[in-house]
């Protein structure tokens, strides 16, 4: 349009619209506002847009098949775009815009033929979410993942095997998120697949959806019931999220399509809202660490609790709060609380009869064996920090395994000092650690679970280190050694930071020969070599010598550039490139 009216202007024509023409816009101006004003409903053709990835290149091929034809049988929602794509043996993948029909087999149009892909690459999945969602713009927007899982440790994956490749996508290694990132926030996320509704998988999806559905518990191989589902994927997120759990649990009662048995089958589901995930994770840490006092108790509790899942290491956490509770061993109440606001809806059967389950997961392994197996990949997921495994392994005994060394990534010295940074062991416990150099011993205590941190010391000789890490049973890792020589300087200039964004944070400093109370002067010039700032200070006995930057009278009025500073220190001159950004 602007080069229309450029074009139309360089021609001599008036560009000034006529009366009728100004009414029209005018007119719908204002019907643009009134959409506006209405909300952003007016605004889409379609209301909800689900995407369904089946992966289902494995032994789960057939019951694919079965699903995407109960949702042809169902009648949908007015305005629902309703987008499969489903990836099978032999026969590649297919997108389907999923159709009414009464037919047998598929009747639906398919979108595109993908051919040969691989389900279980993170890849393929975030594709799939930036072309359905790009292609079916929408106000709500809903993912299934409907695949074989294992909750967050198949290794390092777990879910969506594909046959053909072997790959499968992770969560505790990032790739399931990494895949949800590129498209936008989900209103809800559901996981037709094992054991994925677990408080850490809520937590390390947070960001990614509003609502989470899923299976605390094992999935049977007919899947969610979506000739029920598919009639009411329509109106508020939450209503619809909270019909979700009752309509899997319902479809495998006893004498069932799903189970024609005269017996119940176990079955778990919740819909669970992320928005109180932060809060909930800062109150688990404390929960975790108020409880180490008693961890001796815990024992008891664990072998009474609802079990399921790889190991029978999983507990329903509303049934784990509720017995600490009841046992008046810590304060779980507030935990409970946030979990009652978290869960919009939750539903179960079972053989026997169970109290107080919401059919949210959590990792309590009961025995080491267990503990030892998986630890290492719950501690890659950001709940691991909350201290809970540390707990665990408290609760299951004596600990004697000793933590493993930290690593060494850079060491190097400045101004007399000895600078290492070093690459933290992963552990169930937050580690603390012990330097000891020639006379020299001192211990470090970095951020609770750091990855990475930083010590120093001073040196005044050649000499050498050894760093060891500690656990909360004082179990004591193999030493990291490593030497260091000592290069005595005569001089040296340093500014920090180097380019200052903000002055007041920002100091110089400098080493000399000597040290002894002396007059030292500042010179500061631009890039023409025309001097600036000319500055006189006195500097106590110290070596190494500071001043604050924001203290040299003009600094602050400088435009942001390049310069060159100049110290004379004792009679010796020192340079250093200097680049303001405020």
């Amino acid at each position: 349009m602007q080069k229309s009216i450029r074009s139309r202007g360089e021609r001599g024509e008036n560009t000034k619209l006529p009366y009728l023409q100004r009414g029209r816009m005018c007119k719908a101006l204002l019907f643009l506002a009134f959409l506006l004003c209405c909300g952003t409903t007016a605004l889409f053709a379609t209301d909800w847009t689900v995407l369904v990835y089946m992966a289902a290149d494995n032994d789960l091929s057939s019951f694919a098949v079965e699903n995407i034809i109960q949702m042809e049988s169902a009648v949908q929602a007015e305005n629902l775009k309703l987008v499969v794509q489903v990836d099978l043996p032999e026969l590649g993948a297919k997108r389907y815009l999923i159709q009414e029909n009464q037919s047998p087999g598929i009747g639906s149009s398919v979108l595109q033929n993908l051919g040969t892909i691989d389900s279980g690459d993170p890849m393929q999945l975030q594709d799939f979410i930036r072309w359905g969602f790009g292609r079916y713009p929408s106000q709500h927007k809903m993912l299934i993942i409907w695949s074989h899982a294992d909750s967050w440790y198949k290794s390092p994956k777990y879910i969506a095997p594909d046959q053909d490749s072997g790959n499968v996508i992770g969560v505790a290694n990032g790739e399931l998120a990494s895949a949800l990132s590129a498209g936008p926030k989900l209103d809800i996320l559901l996981f037709d697949a094992c054991s994925m509704q677990s408080i850490e998988i809520v937590h390390t999806l947070r960001h990614y959806a509003d609502i989470i559905v899923g299976s605390a518990d094992q999935v049977p191989v007919q899947g969610f019931p979506y000739s029920e589902i598919v009639p009411v994927l329509a109106g508020n997120p939450e209503l619809l999220a909270a019909k979700l759990p009752k309509l899997y649990t319902d479809s495998y009662l006893p004498g069932s399509a799903n189970n024609p048995s005269n017996y119940y089958y176990t079955t778990t589901c919740s819909a669970v809202k992320t928005d109180k995930a932060d809060d909930f994770y800062q109150a688990f840490k404390d929960f975790s660490r108020a409880l180490r006092p008693v961890a001796g108790d815990l024992a008891a509790i664990r072998e009474e609790l609802f079990e399921m899942n790889s190991g029978y290491a999983d507990v329903d956490l509303t049934q784990f709060l509720t017995r600490i509770h009841e046992a008046g061993l810590t304060d779980s109440v507030p935990l409970l609380a946030m979990l009652e606001e978290m869960i919009l809806a939750s539903s179960y059967t079972m053989p026997w009869p169970e109290t107080d389950l919401s059919s949210l997961a959590l990792w309590y392994p009961d025995i080491r064996y267990n503990l030892n197996a998986a630890w290492k990949t719950y501690m890659k997921m950001e709940f691991g920090k909350t201290g809970w495994l540390s707990l665990v392994n408290l609760a299951l005994g004596k600990d004697i395994i000793p933590p493993e060394s930290p690593v060494l990534s850079r060491q190097y010295s400045h101004f007399g000092k000895l600078f290492l940074q070093l690459k933290a062991p992963v552990d169930v416990d937050s580690l603390y650690y012990r330097l000891e150099s020639e006379a020299l011993s001192f211990d470090i205590f970095p951020k609770a679970y750091a990855e990475d941190f930083e010590l120093s010391f001073d040196i005044a000789a050649n000499g050498s280190y050894t760093i060891y890490a500690i656990d909360r049973a004082q179990n004591i890792s193999q030493a990291l050694t490593g030497d260091y020589s000592h290069d005595p300087l005569k001089y040296s200039l340093l500014i920090y930071p180097n380019p200052i964004s903000d002055l007041r944070l920002a100091f110089l400093k400098w080493y000399g020969e000597e040290s002894k109370d002396e007059s030292v002067s500042l010179k500061l010039y631009n890039i023409k070599g025309q001097k600036l700032i000319h500055y006189h200070f006195e500097v106590p006995s110290q070596n190494p010598g500071m001043l604050k930057l924001d203290q040299v009278p003009g600094l602050s009025e400088l435009a942001q550039g390049i310069y060159l500073l100049e110290l004379n220190s004792g009679g010796k001159k020192m340079h250093k490139k200097l680049t303001i950004l405020y």
